[in-house]
């Protein structure tokens, strides 16, 4: 599906997670941009949760090790971004005199809904249905001739990382937490002291403390390390835990 996306489009903005962008890149299917000649950006979102310092090293690491045309950071909880985009992709098409539809991929919880809203509130009144598309399908204008799908490409977990696979799409909770730990507690700046009361540890002791911690009990007062797995998943999902590695 979103192979076809991809084909039908003139163009892809692709959305990573400033606290590790480059382990939320997809090779594989930038690969398979290239290999059908469309053009891409990396948009790195979120930077308002990492320092400047970071943020930049990480795209100038970014420009280096990719083939992406740009790579952009954007703030869709602080509206920032909007125009270093809008000017990117418009120098790039500048010769171009037909539409350009551009879509939006990105894997789960990088924030590719929230970019959407913020490009649509910058354009206000500028979706509109594109002939010979799905009915329904939106398009928002990013300027004259260049329009965006409102409707964002969720990449599969058939291509992700072994580790990413498993804290995206996670089916055992408890090895999806202790894999996500495991990062953190190599990372900068992490807030998961001041969250959970004590240092990171990527074993089974921190998952029963963290239970103990909140409440989270079995009959008998066993602590529920499922509960406790699932409220480390949702406190990086949600940005409320924080840390940042390349």
């Amino acid at each position: 599906m979103i192979l076809k996306e991809i084909e039908s489009s003139d163009g892809v903005l692709e959305v990573v997670d400033a606290r590790c962008p480059n382990e939320l890149r997809c090779i594989k299917l930038e690969d398979k941009i290239e290999e059908l000649g469309k053009p891409f950006w990396i948009i790195i979102n979120k930077v308002d949760l990492v320092p400047k310092e970071f943020a930049d090293r990480c795209k100038k690491f970014l420009k280096r090790e990719s083939n992406a045309v740009d790579v952009i950071h954007v703030s869709s909880k602080k509206f920032y971004g909007f125009w270093i985009l809008r000017r990117s992709l418009k120098n790039y098409f500048k010769d171009t005199d037909k539409k350009v539809k551009l879509v939006l991929i990105g894997y789960p919880n990088v924030g590719k809904s929230s970019l959407i809203n913020m490009l649509a509130q910058y354009t206000a009144a500028s979706t509109a249905p594109v002939p010979g598309h799905t009915k329904g399908k939106q398009w928002i204008r990013i300027s004259g001739k260049i329009v965006l799908s409102d409707t964002p490409g969720i990449i599969p977990r058939e291509y992700a990382s072994k580790d990413w696979a498993k804290i995206l799409f996670p089916r055992d909770v408890e090895e999806s937490a202790l894999i996500l730990l495991e990062k953190i507690e190599k990372a900068e700046g992490s807030n998961f002291k001041e969250l959970y009361g004590f240092d990171p540890k990527a074993d089974e002791d921190t998952l029963v403390k963290i239970a103990q911690r909140f409440g989270y009990l079995k009959k008998g007062g066993e602590p529920d390390t499922h509960r406790a797995s699932q409220k480390i998943l949702s406190d990086w999902n949600s940005c409320r835990l924080t840390a940042w590695w390349l």
